[in-house]
């Protein structure tokens, strides 16, 4: 058996909005009229922990979303499949250090377990469930390895070695999309391979969802919500907001919106950021991982919570495989991820929801046959890619541009500081988002 490939890019996405899904916070309104110390944009993960952060130590601060949830990238829904649906992130990662998880062990109301190490999974050839696996995984480890070798700032595919075997596609989409979002042609090995701060300690689940966990831990924190802020003006000492509920004043704000929001222009600065500030916006691109969900009456009913399956991905003229990996029962809540990724991904996610599950429940006829049909009770797509909130899933350095990583780091001006999953050390991951807005919300406060 081989271990599950390590999730730690795991801010799958969403883009749903008034869904409803979880109780609010406590809803506050911004004054125009007050100097707030702090402005922190955003009330996922990193905004949720530096307004936290910040109240704590005294300092008066606002906390704007621009939807009318929390939680960022990090929602469970339980209303759509009447049962807990991570529609975002899903794997908590590195459990040992997670404090979401660590929260959740120590609240009754949340069930908190550690993945089996030896995952539980199926690899079919067609509609055959194939018993030796040794081709799949002889490619598996020969382009890990090849790209953990690699300490250079290139793309994947141009190390990885095997790439005409049948077996290739499904390896691409497992190390390319499924784990990073992004094909092997679209991010770096240097990225993949950074040395994290923190020491992997395994995976762990929620069976209440992972969104549930982070809406509870910030449940206190009073947000504004559904205020949307399109300009921030730090030409004087301190920084002015244009939102479309007017303009709010502080001496500092944290930006944690998406690198995917930052790159479409839909916050102006004036003055213009430095053309290098800019850069990083682009450079630390965002990857693209939708996901199909299914719950059938019968099909994986037997099936062991976690599972997980992948299968023969046929050989095509594309860069982007045109497949996915399978999700099965995830917390025993008896549903069916199928999550396609990267160019693909996000391809079919532009062609709508009608697409995204024809294709779908094609691949998984192509190993289960037709009968499926019948056994299907409901369905549902999540889709970050065309979500103007997002515009994808998590960041990561393309190609010759890790350097980008600390400059997107960076605060402007000493007024304008930037939060997030992009900007963690433990990057792509709800928790490094989490510490990545404590720690911006430290520096304010021993410069205020």
């Amino acid at each position: 058996m081989i271990q599950k490939p390590k999730n730690r890019r795991s801010f799958i996405k969403t883009s749903l909005l008034g869904l409803g899904l979880l109780s609010f916070p406590n809803i506050i309104l911004a004054n125009s009229k007050e100097n707030y110390d702090v402005v922190v944009i955003g009330a996922g993960a990193a905004g949720l922990a530096a307004t936290d952060e910040l109240i704590k130590s005294g300092k008066k601060v606002i906390c704007l979303e621009a939807s009318n949830m929390i939680g960022g990238r990090a929602i469970t829904d339980n209303q759509i499949f009447g049962e807990p649906y991570d529609l975002g992130a899903l794997w908590i990662e590195n459990g040992n250090t997670n404090n979401f998880k660590i929260y959740g062990e120590n609240n009754s109301n949340f069930n908190v377990y550690k993945e089996r190490y030896e995952e539980m999974y199926s690899v079919y050839s067609g509609n055959k469930r194939i018993s030796n696996e040794d081709a799949l995984w002889k490619v598996y480890d020969n382009a890990t390895a090849a790209i953990a070798k690699t300490r250079k700032d290139v793309a994947p595919i141009d190390v990885v070695p095997y790439q005409d075997d049948r077996w290739f596609n499904t390896v691409h989409t497992i190390i390319g999309p499924w784990e990073m979002g992004k094909d092997f042609s679209n991010y770096s090995c240097k990225d993949f391979n950074f040395d994290y701060e923190i020491p992997e300690s395994g995976v762990w689940h929620c069976k209440e969802g992972y969104g549930s966990l982070v809406a509870d831990m910030y449940k206190k924190i009073p947000v504004q919500l559904n205020t949307k802020v399109t300009a921030i003006d730090w030409s004087g000492s301190g920084v002015k907001l244009s939102t479309d509920k007017g303009i709010i004043s502080a001496k500092k704000c944290i930006v944690t919106v998406s690198n995917g929001v930052l790159s479409s222009g839909q916050i102006k600065f004036t003055p213009n950021l430095s053309a290098e500030k800019e850069e990083s916006f682009f450079k630390i691109s965002m990857g693209h991982y939708n996901r199909v969900t299914f719950k059938f009456k019968k099909l994986f009913k037997k099936k062991a919570k976690d599972n997980y399956l992948y299968y023969r991905i046929d050989k095509q003229n594309t860069s982007s495989p045109e497949g996915f990996c399978v999700t099965i029962n995830p917390s025993d809540t008896k549903l069916c991820m199928c999550d396609p990724g990267g160019e693909f991904g996000k391809n079919l996610a532009k062609a709508g929801v009608d697409a995204s599950l024809d294709f779908a429940l094609s691949e998984l006829k192509k190993i289960f046959g037709n009968k499926i049909n019948k056994d299907l009770k409901q369905s549902h797509v999540a889709n970050w890619s065309t979500n103007p909130l997002f515009l994808g899933a998590w960041a990561s350095a393309e190609p010759g541009a890790f350097k980008y990583r600390e400059i997107l780091r960076q605060s402007v001006g000493d007024r304008i500081y930037f939060a997030g999953e992009a900007t963690a050390k433990d990057w792509g991951t709800v928790n490094g988002a989490q510490v990545s807005g404590i720690n911006q919300a430290k520096k304010i406060v021993s410069s205020i």
